[in-house]
């Protein structure tokens, strides 16, 4: 017993149909049975359709492109940032020089709201606060980028609209002396899976001036 052939999807029509762009101009009787209508806008011309999709084609590249250039600015203008603030680190004559400067500098990269460099040893509710952390969200791991829970925000910084985190501990390992501390008002701002390379190079040189300056 024969069987009929499976019927073609659409995804083997349109599959053909790029491989072949001029099987619709070799074959224009097929064209009568096509239904070209758009309840609008009646029948349109199958040019005018192409002209479209062309049009919006190009208004998504130009979108693309622009989020691209929008992206290389806003890294030229971190690392420009960053580049400064490393230089000037070295100004500096103590810890509070430097947080100052931190603070001036970084608080103008995009979405930084806050950035502050805490002294633990402090009698104050923010410095005891980053102890806490220390044992809690920095125990396995010397840094900390993420969200914290309402207590543990209101401990460590009076803006409430700041939603995400970054803590980088410097000094030993296991005994640190500061916490350079970032917040944001972005939810998603600082998160576990961001990339922080112009962070990192950045601690690397403030722990090498907090050597200097103990």
């Amino acid at each position: 017993m024969s069987h009929s052939p499976e019927p073609l999807t659409p995804e083997q029509v349109q599959a053909f149909l790029h491989q072949h762009p001029d099987f619709l101009l070799a074959h224009p009787y097929l064209l009568l049975e096509l239904n070209l209508y758009n309840d609008t806008q009646g029948a349109p011309n199958l040019a005018l359709l192409q002209q479209r999709t062309l049009r919006e084609q190009n208004q998504q590249q130009k979108k693309q492109i622009a989020q691209m250039v929008a992206h290389a600015q806003e890294n030229e203008q971190i690392y420009r940032l960053f580049s400064e603030c490393q230089r000037r680190l070295w100004q500096c004559q103590d810890v509070g020089a430097l947080s100052v400067l931190l603070s001036d500098e970084l608080t103008q990269l995009p979405n930084v709201s806050h950035c502050q460099l805490v002294n633990l040893s402090d009698d104050s509710e923010q410095a005891r606060a980053l102890n806490a952390l220390r044992h809690s969200r920095l125990k396995a791991c010397n840094r900390y980028l993420g969200r914290l829970s309402a207590s543990e925000r209101s401990s460590l910084i009076s803006d409430t609209r700041c939603q995400s985190f970054a803590l980088y501990p410097l000094g030993e390992s296991d005994n640190p002396h500061v916490v350079l501390l970032f917040a944001s008002h972005c939810a998603d701002h600082f998160a576990p899976d961001n990339g922080d390379l112009f962070v990192s190079e950045l601690v690397s040189s403030l722990q090498l001036r907090l050597q200097h300056l103990a």
